[in-house]
């Protein structure tokens, strides 16, 4: 078979998400299966790693999701609307976890995401400052403000393009090149001029 042949026979994301709302289970549990680390990245670094939360975040997604799926229209990607609820979720959740902490409680130090992301080396050196660098990095960006921090984390973090970041958001793509530039320039800032994109 050729490799023409074999890219046929595989199903686009379109003809997936089709399936799925026409009923079929293991349609949507593909769709699952195509996103679910990605939704799960994006929500650990705008859920600040708690791992708990995120798990949770992840299946509420997934949940909304599969009972919004016949008003998905289709007028952007699937995983684009994926990740508007992702960003969605993380903000209700960030707005109830406000309301039950009391003041002078919170704390101003993310957790160690370095310690879950960072790649293994044989070297020890190199992996303890991996691990530090991993570590001012991710305190540099859990403290953007808030109009930066969302738009950093999904094109950095989850690697998602600019033009898809504005479709998350719901912001003007403009919007979105100048909030990244100026988040990339305070990260500089704070982190020397050594940080690049």
């Amino acid at each position: 078979m050729l490799a023409e042949d074999r890219l046929k026979s595989f199903p686009t994301e379109s003809e997936i998400v089709n399936r799925a709302r026409a009923g079929q289970a293991a349609a949507f549990d593909e769709l699952f299966v195509l996103h679910k680390d990605g939704v799960y990245a994006c929500l650990w670094h705008l859920l600040g790693g708690d791992a708990e939360s995120v798990e949770e975040a992840v299946g509420a997604v997934f949940l909304n999701a599969y009972r919004s799926l016949q008003g998905f229209r289709g007028e952007s990607a699937f995983s684009t609307w994926l990740y508007r609820i992702a960003v969605n979720e993380a903000r209700l959740r960030i707005r109830q976890k406000r309301r039950w902490q009391l003041p002078g409680w919170l704390s101003l130090h993310g957790p160690d995401a370095a310690a879950e992301t960072q790649q293994r080396t044989q070297n020890p050196e190199e992996q303890f400052v991996r691990a530090e660098q991993d570590g001012k990095l991710w305190q540099a960006v859990s403290a953007l403000p808030e109009p930066y921090r969302t738009p950093v984390i999904l094109r950095y973090m989850s690697d998602m393009p600019s033009p898809e970041i504005a479709e998350v958001l719901g912001r003007p793509a403009g919007t979105i090149r100048y909030q990244l530039s100026r988040a990339v320039q305070i990260l500089r800032d704070r982190l020397g001029s050594e940080w690049a994109k």
